[in-house]
């Protein structure tokens, strides 16, 4: 390509270096053949800036859509977008009216991560995976193969800046690659997350604009506690990047079949994923439905595209989403995303954060340079990140919370090992006891609730209430309940311990319908009191047996009210036990069905109600009733689950075994609690990457290391969380792979 003498004065400002993006371009074709491509594709922009038409690259003559092509250059600084239009900026143009090789490069490197820097690396000559090495050690980029370096390698040679020498498979500098290397101006290590020392100048905190302040304004205790607990799902993810190109989208504004259209073609997924994006960004107030199909951003969303601030962004997630600006508030405390996410559980147990959602919040905070990464799995705040917390209102933590370390608080009963629940159990039953602390039994009762599945406010205190528990009973209907908590060294609770004037005073001063009182045990006149006045007496006995059950058989909070304020506890948990049991039955009876020879040829494996009845009154010691099985095949049945056939004549067939049943089940699970839609398609690669050089070919299949597996300890896990698994042979894939996922195998 024709090269003008370049001069440095000339080279665009390098962006700041959280700012720069970390994919270099892709355009296709050989290194003879990039910048024909490249240059070919701004001069049909230049002339024409609409999106959606065909394009054919010059110089392969291989056809697409300028906005394909336009998406594979990504935020280079070579071309921008106003609503539907693109746009040379200002350095393509001057690139394009000399095409300079160095100027091309220089506005590379000022917006993308480890070009510059990379060219330095090179030094005397380096292979593509030593310069991977030096992206790692010295700039904190962790890339997973070599692509990235390969890219910006291919970039300088296709510029005339570098070669690959195949006797020595090394990437070694020009004359002109030495030349540039020196008129760049390179980022420094203070410049980069995880190798600054940040605390050692005072950050400047830009002021909000009018509108994200209005939104903090408003926010009182209140707003905080009710925020979503989570913000949805995005195409393309959730970093600072990809808010300004899903906002842009709607810029100044969109229908919605062509907002659904433009993120689907630009994100490569389907348009239910491009719908759900939609109504994500709706609801966190950065879109609004303008018209009856029409949808735009939002004034605030506006602001903050118009300021270029990205703190604006965080005050617009934060006023709509729990634990966003409190994550600020962990890191004061913590700097391990485990450690992290345990302080917000026991700080916030409403809002119960999985470990992806947590990775969300820190990769935004991260963007909006609030805090840094400093390890794989460790993060720490920044100064700017304090002067912002310091201006945030966030939600108040629970109390004294912050001092437990018991792992059952970070998540319930059904995900809790059974040493936790024992444990748990344990300190309900010691603290019971421990008069001289009676607050360590109120945060274990508190705890308890928590765990159940309830909403628990504690106040406690000298003649005040211990806690106040709320219960869900149906849309329109929520029951408070005030806890009196009481502990007893001699482990009785007795008629002089209660003052039940004082009980219905605290009924009354917080709106509650019931009271109830929780002790180690109770005796003398206090039942036969106590049942008078309709005031269940829940023992810490109770209480840790409750937690207990509940790892196996989780109840609702209105089946949880029945079983307190009426006389037939037991019934609660057999009924609930008994369709579970339901469940397991039924699927082994059709599976078992299906895979014997005399029943295949008798029935085609199928069975009936009676055929279900007859073989659980024959073989299970608590036979199921006709109606339990009715029940159990309607769910098994029902096409969402599919776990069985339902035929003519009533006869149901098996669809599957009960461990991918069981599988099936826990898919269900966890959508609900991530929020995230199932993903349909093949892995998230880039298509675009160009072949690995021969010399590469090793180390590109080069992975990282599979943690070793142990089937006894998988098996001892699977048994401790409830799981099916076989005492010998081989173990499901699903089940290794929750177990990796479950347990820290570093």
């Amino acid at each position: 390509m024709p090269t003008a003498e370049s001069n440095p004065s000339d080279f665009p400002a390098p962006r700041r270096w959280t700012q720069r993006s970390s994919s270099i371009p892709w355009v296709p074709g050989n290194v003879d053949q990039m910048v024909p491509n490249l240059c070919g594709l701004l001069r049909d922009v230049e002339r024409d800036g609409e999106v959606e038409r065909a394009f054919t690259w010059p110089a392969t003559g291989a056809g697409t859509t300028i906005k394909a092509a336009v998406h594979g250059l990504g935020s280079c600084g070579l071309i921008v977008k106003a609503g539907d239009t693109l746009s040379l900026t200002r350095e393509a143009r001057f690139f394009l009216d000399g095409e300079d090789a160095d100027y091309l490069a220089a506005v590379l490197h000022a917006n993308v991560r480890f070009m510059g820097e990379m060219l330095r690396g090179i030094g005397s000559g380096r292979s593509h995976a030593e310069l991977n090495e030096v992206a790692e050690n010295s700039y904190g980029l962790k890339w997973g193969t070599l692509d990235q370096v390969r890219r910006r390698s291919s970039w300088f040679r296709a510029l005339g800046l570098a070669e690959l020498w195949s006797h020595s498979n090394q990437v070694v500098l020009t004359d002109r690659g030495h030349s540039l290397c020196t008129a760049l101006q390179l980022a420094q290590t203070n410049e980069i997350p995880g190798f600054a020392d940040l605390h050692q100048k005072t950050p400047e905190l830009k002021p909000a604009g009018p509108l994200a302040l209005a939104e903090t304004a408003a926010l009182d205790q209140n707003v905080l506690v009710n925020r979503k607990p989570q913000w949805g799902y995005l195409a393309g993810g959730g970093s600072l990047d990809n808010f300004r190109i899903l906002t842009d989208l709607a810029f100044p504004r969109t229908t919605k079949d062509d907002y659904i259209r433009q993120c689907a073609e630009q994100f490569t997924v389907k348009e239910s994923s491009a719908e759900q994006t939609l109504w994500t960004l709706r609801a966190l107030n950065i879109l609004e439905q303008v018209g009856m199909h029409t949808f735009a951003p939002t004034p605030v969303a506006v602001e903050w595209l118009e300021s270029g601030n990205p703190l604006d962004l965080v005050r617009i997630l934060h006023s709509k989403v729990a634990l966003v600006g409190e994550v600020l508030s962990a890191l004061y405390e913590e700097s391990d995303t485990g450690a992290i996410l345990r302080w917000l559980t026991l700080g916030f147990p409403a809002h119960r954060l999985s470990r992806g959602e947590l990775t969300r919040r820190l990769a935004i905070l991260n963007d909006a340079e609030l805090v840094e990464r400093i390890g794989h799995t460790r993060y720490r705040i920044t100064p700017l990140g304090e002067l912002f917390h310091d201006a945030l209102p966030c939600l108040e933590p629970a109390g004294s919370h912050h001092s437990s370390s018991r792992a059952i608080e970070e998540a319930g009963p059904s995900e809790a090992s059974a040493a936790e629940i024992v444990n748990h159990g344990q300190e309900v039953l010691d603290a019971a006891v421990d008069s001289a602390n009676p607050r360590r039994f109120e945060e274990a009762v508190a705890t308890s609730f928590r765990l159940l599945g309830l909403n628990v406010e504690q106040y406690g205190g000298p003649g005040k209430t211990d806690l106040v528990v709320v219960f869900w009973i149906s849309p329109t209907k929520r029951c408070r309940v005030t806890v009196e908590v009481k502990t007893d060294s001699a482990g009785v609770v007795h008629e002089n311990d209660i003052k039940f004037d004082a009980l219905e005073e605290h009924r009354k001063i917080h709106d509650a319908e019931r009271v109830i009182v929780v002790g180690p045990d109770f005796g003398g006149r206090l039942p036969q009191w106590a049942m008078s006045k309709s005031i269940p007496l829940i023992s810490a006995g109770n209480i840790a047996e409750w937690i207990s059950r509940s790892r196996r058989a989780r109840l609702f909070p209105q089946e949880l009210f029945y079983l307190i304020f009426s006389e037939s506890a037991d019934s609660v948990w057999t009924s609930v036990a008994r369709n579970l049991d339901a469940i397991r039955q039924v699927t082994s009876a059709l599976w078992e069905s299906g895979n014997d020879e005399n029943d295949i040829e008798f029935s085609g494996g199928a069975l009936t109600v009676r055929d279900i009845w007859r073989m659980s009154k024959g073989t299970e010691k608590n036979p199921l009733s006709p109606s339990e099985i009715e029940d159990a095949l309607a769910l098994l049945s029902n096409p969402l689950l599919a776990a069985c056939t339902s035929m003519k004549n009533g006869e149901f067939t098996s669809t599957a075994p009960l461990h991918l049943v069981a599988a099936r089940l826990r898919t269900f699970a966890d959508v609900l609690e991530d929020g995230l839609p199932l993903i349909t398609g093949g892995p998230d690669v880039d298509r675009h990457a160009p072949p690995p050089e021969p010399e590469e070919a090793e180390a590109r299949n080069s992975g990282r290391a599979v943690p070793e597996v142990v089937p006894e300890q998988v098996r001892r896990w699977a048994k401790a969380n409830g799981r099916p698994v076989s005492s010998k042979g081989r173990l499901p894939n699903s089940l290794v792979a929750e177990y990796l996922a479950g347990v820290d195998t570093t």
